[in-house]
């Protein structure tokens, strides 16, 4: 009985002095704050001259799997518009072509018939929406001289009410990689696409945009919009064009309409694709 105490007692002993040890070993007070789980906690905008220290970051994907709590796959049950002066007579959204793989989001975009055309694109209405705050987005484009282009932009619900503004609602483009040179086009569309549609179109350079991953970013708030690129301002909208109310995410392949592509020299089967890497949206405090 003795023996048994002792034994007990000098296992105590031992544990105790080694939780306590500098041996290489870790004692509770040794502990240093491990973020491996939530690599992201502290992720900051690739922004280069603004203060981001107090934002707060509100969404997240880096797209590891499809989360259906925050986005819808799209799907068209009719064509969208064509583009014939490239080849293309229709083109859909389809679900299988959304796909994910190594901490990417895959939108591919193929060539199913001679003159058919079939993209992907996810979006999160009724799942997430905002009003004001800075979006960013990490994207290696689609193949631009496909026939297809990639954009990020977003929607408002409302934006077909016709009020004169974009105030209860708009369509923002904040990339549409269209043309085949180092440059870009932003759009905002207001007052929905019928006969009282406007559009404010702002081209802004984008070196690189055709090799490799590159940063997107809007910035909004009640006054403004601005685009930036890889870290920099690029352009900005302000007066009727900036929203007032809350919209959704939008990332997108579709059929080109930048007037350049080999789409007829491509065989059926062939087919280009976008990487997504991460899109976040922080809340300015």
């Amino acid at each position: 009985m003795i023996g048994r105490l002792f034994f007990t007692l000098l296992c105590y002993v031992l544990v105790m002095f080694n939780s306590c040890s500098t041996d290489g070993k870790t004692s509770p007070d040794d502990e240093k704050f491990d973020d491996s789980d939530n690599p992201t906690t502290f992720a900051k905008p690739v922004l280069n001259s603004i203060n981001t220290s107090d934002w707060t970051l509100m969404f997240e994907d880096n797209f590891d799997q499809f989360e259906s709590t925050k986005w819808t796959k799209n799907n068209s049950t009719n064509s969208r518009a064509a583009r014939p002066g490239i080849g293309i007579n229709q083109w859909f959204w389809k679900p299988e072509n959304v796909s994910y793989s190594n901490g990417n989001l895959v939108l591919k975009s193929e060539k199913v018939a001679n003159d058919v055309l079939h993209c992907g694109g996810v979006f999160s209405n009724n799942l997430f929406e905002f009003k004001y705050g800075y979006i960013e987005a990490k994207i290696d484009i689609a193949e631009t001289m496909f026939g297809t282009h990639t954009a990020l932009w977003l929607q408002g619900d409302n934006m077909g009410n016709v009020d004169g503004t974009g105030n209860d609602g708009a369509e923002i483009d904040v990339f549409e990689s269209a043309w085949v040179d180092d440059f870009t086009k932003s759009v905002v569309h207001i007052d929905g696409y019928a006969a009282s549609h406007k559009a404010n179109t702002k081209k802004y350079d984008t070196p690189g945009i055709h090799s490799g991953y590159h940063t997107y970013g809007l910035l909004w708030n009640k006054d403004m919009l601005e685009i930036y690129y890889d870290g920099e301002l690029k352009t900005r909208y302000q007066g009727i064009w900036v929203p007032q109310v809350e919209e959704f995410l939008w990332l997108s392949t579709g059929a080109s309409f930048g007037g350049t592509a080999d789409f007829t020299s491509r065989d059926v089967g062939d087919y280009t694709e976008a990487k997504v890497d991460y899109i976040r949206v922080w809340k300015m405090n």
